[in-house]
């Protein structure tokens, strides 16, 4: 039987949003009844989300030019035990990428998802230097986390996202549910965007499955 879990934040009016970013909100738009329209307002990096190099990096590819299967893809979940603000290293990743086939994903579970709309959501755990080189030369093709941002939203760093979009690893961010996930073995994930033109990024329904 195959078993599906839900790794999305629900899109809803109000909800959090990276410092600046535009707020979410979900309206009814007038119709007439029975039918019901939402309009939507947010981000392209609203809730749970990936990032094309565009949203970083100058001509880099935007979201509508990735093939699809970019977003399907085999991925392995890191458990990583780090504090506010705490830079997570290459040893952190070395189980995960062992397991890893060629061009899969990592998924760093932090645990910073149960902070979700608190406070500590911006001082999450972030990837250091030396991690995102790991991950560069281990050949994968997305980097995901339960946490708001894989760079120190604290201190308004951007290596992480300069060098993993930099090599067109694309990143997932506010993801959920990962600890429902077994460590270290392999999982079929999808992170399928919205075809925006010209897009830096989108919103997506994350999810895996077993079989």
């Amino acid at each position: 039987m195959t078993r599906f879990v839900e790794l999305s934040h629900t899109l809803e009016t109000g909800m959090p949003v990276f410092p600046g970013d535009p707020e979410v909100r979900l309206d009814d738009a007038a119709q007439d009844d029975p039918w019901r329209v939402l309009r939507l307002s947010l981000g392209s990096h609203s809730g749970t989300h990936v990032d094309a190099a565009r949203h970083f990096v100058p001509g880099g590819s935007t979201i509508d030019r990735y093939p699809i299967e970019r977003f399907v893809v085999q991925a392995v979940v890191a458990r990583v035990a780090a504090g506010e603000d705490e830079e997570i290293g290459p040893a952190a990743l070395a189980g995960a990428l062992a397991a890893l086939p060629p061009g899969g994903a990592v998924l760093l579970d932090t645990g910073w998802d149960v902070h979700w709309g608190a406070a500590a959501m911006l001082r999450h755990p972030c990837l250091g230097v030396a991690a995102c080189e790991r991950l560069v030369a281990a050949g994968i093709g997305l980097v995901g986390t339960n946490a708001l941002n894989v760079d120190s939203t604290a201190r308004g760093t951007t290596h992480a996202h300069e060098i993993l979009l930099g090599h067109d690893v694309l990143i997932v961010e506010n993801l959920t549910n990962l600890s429902r996930l077994p460590a270290g073995q392999v999982v079929r994930c999808a992170f399928v965007p919205l075809k925006l033109a010209a897009g830096d990024g989108s919103p997506v329904r994350a999810y895996a499955w077993t079989v």
